[in-house]
């Protein structure tokens, strides 16, 4: 039965108390739920390395039954990914099973298969918000971010399916050595458009800890930001207050890991997170309830842990690193990573040169 509530000021009061109750008593919240691995796109930057295929995938029956256990322990949002969640025959009775069930639902897709009786079935479903990848505004770079030939052609006109059928939906970028000089277009396509739009300057190595796209496609933290103050100005006017950090020195894992989310497989395999592909916990022989109770007390492990890499470090406080990107670059989860170490000690160059301009000026 779905609660009614008076208006967004009132909905957004809710949503809060629900999030932070959830986070005060370890209780699942949001979940990522992989359908597939395959994928009709042959993106370079991927963290998904290939090979998947040949192994069997959850049934619908199966699905069903995951997301009955999940409705169970009153878990709120469930985000549907892949690989690319359309190319399952079944897609939309999984969709309209979470919605029925109560689920705020959400669907992360390339869009490439949303034509007009898809983008009406979305709709008809009542999903709650549909992510879509679009990297570039040229036909050109998106097409070779893709693999695909034609595909920024289909990717907007599903961008318009969306709009006309009245489906909630975003556009997320990620920025990149290719299509940073396309990020602005996109920004001013997504406001034309009246949709959010988000962009992440972070390209993760793949899950076989193969960094070769990311070296050869990330840039500078300087650039991100500068695409970062021309895609959303508005944050960076006036006196708005810095963000503080909210990491507890000392403790790993400072995200909702082993507290209110985790992440589903295509095979039924419970993980921290979507990027990390650990510790695969069989929900098939074991239950949900059973897997999440394990993975918290893998993380609280974790957390006491007295020789963290982290815990004497002079960048803590700059520095965003986390413990599944080091679990990914291959060095285990208690491991300094390379990537965010440099982004940080960019970080803190900028701030000697700001406190060197006002001292001197």
């Amino acid at each position: 039965m779905a609660i009614k509530l008076a208006n967004k000021k009132e909905k957004k009061r809710f949503l809060k108390t629900l999030y932070e109750r959830s986070r005060e008593n370890r209780h699942p919240h949001s979940i990522m739920f992989e359908l597939t691995y395959k994928c009709n796109f042959c993106c370079p930057h991927c963290y998904l390395p290939g090979g998947h295929q040949a192994k069997k995938e959850l049934s619908t029956k199966q699905v069903f039954s995951i997301l009955d256990q999940l409705r169970q322990m009153g878990v709120y949002h469930i985000g549907f990914t892949g690989g690319e969640a359309l190319l399952r025959k079944d897609i939309f009775e999984i969709l309209g099973y979470a919605s029925c069930s109560g689920f705020r639902v959400g669907l992360l897709t390339n869009g490439y298969l949303i034509d007009e009786k898809a983008a009406s079935k979305l709709k008809k479903i009542g999903v709650d918000r549909v992510d879509i990848t679009f990297n570039a505004m040229s036909p050109k770079i998106f097409d070779t971010l893709t693999g695909v030939k034609g595909s920024f052609d289909k990717v907007k006109k599903a961008v318009h399916f969306l709009k006309k059928k009245k489906v909630d939906f975003v556009l997320k970028s990620t920025t990149m050595n290719i299509n940073k000089e396309e990020i602005p277009l996109v920004s001013k396509f997504a406001r034309e458009l009246g949709v959010i739009y988000t962009i992440d300057g972070e390209i993760l190595p793949c899950r076989d800890h193969n960094e070769q796209w990311v070296e050869q496609f990330s840039i500078a933290a300087e650039e991100h930001e500068r695409l970062r103050r021309i895609v959303h100005p508005e944050m960076f006017t006036g006196n708005r207050p810095a963000s503080k950090s909210h990491k507890v020195r000392g403790k790993m894992f400072n995200c909702g890991v082993g507290v209110n989310s985790f992440s589903i497989t295509p095979y039924g395999q419970m993980n921290f997170c979507l990027e990390i592909g650990y510790p695969k916990h069989d929900i098939l022989k074991e239950g949900v309830r059973s897997c999440w109770e394990k993975i918290k007390k893998e993380v609280d492990a974790m957390n006491r842990r007295k020789d963290f890499v982290c815990k004497d470090c002079d960048l803590f406080e700059l520095c965003g690193w986390c413990p599944g990107r080091s679990y990914i670059e291959g060095n285990g989860f208690n491991a300094c990573s390379e990537f965010f170490k440099h982004r940080a000690e960019e970080r803190k160059a900028k701030e000697r040169r700001k406190k060197w301009l006002k001292e001197k000026f």
